[in-house]
């Protein structure tokens, strides 16, 4: 749907190529991500990024190709790509903001970002694997270690009652 009002917007304002006028940039550019759009709704996101990084690389230089990274960015953290980690993605994503001249999809490539490292970190702590004690089961090493050093001092409390009453055995009854 964004790709569609972003689509849209651009043509209303482009001329069409005549029949011997080869497309401007903004023109491919629509283009291309048009077809890269219809290559991942078909699930074939090896595909559309082939054809983005195609565009990428035939119009170095421009804002459009510039801009291209971003598209890579956001088919990389789409949950549905089997053939890209979330980790990629924000690597991208910070690729992409850190390159000079981006301007079109900055605010948009933070948020995304910043979800994608949110549902990263989710899937981190939910793998995490969880530390059986005795009786309980903790979330956490921290809380094992708390748990552990809670019990040792009971159990130090415990013996120095006992050591207290047989010092003194007189007071035993």
């Amino acid at each position: 749907m964004l790709l569609g009002m972003l689509l849209a917007g651009c043509a209303s304002g482009g001329s069409q190529p005549g029949a011997g006028n080869p497309p401007t940039p903004a023109e491919a550019y629509l283009t291309t991500l048009a077809e890269a759009q219809r290559r991942v709704e078909g699930g074939d996101y090896t595909g559309a990024d082939r054809i983005l990084s195609d565009y990428g690389l035939k119009n170095k230089g421009t804002d459009e190709a510039t801009e291209i990274s971003f598209w890579r960015a956001v088919y990389m953290v789409d949950p549905s790509n089997k053939t890209a980690s979330i980790a990629e993605g924000i690597r991208a994503l910070e690729i992409y903001l850190a390159t000079p001249g981006t301007k079109w999809y900055r605010p948009q490539a933070e948020i995304l970002r910043r979800t994608a490292q949110s549902v990263q970190a989710l899937r981190t702590a939910q793998a995490a694997p969880k530390v059986v004690g005795r009786d309980t089961v903790y979330v956490t090493r921290e809380e094992e270690i708390a748990s552990l050093r809670d019990q040792l001092a009971k159990a130090n409390a415990e013996l120095e009652r006992i050591k207290r009453r047989l010092a003194n055995p007189s007071r035993q009854l």
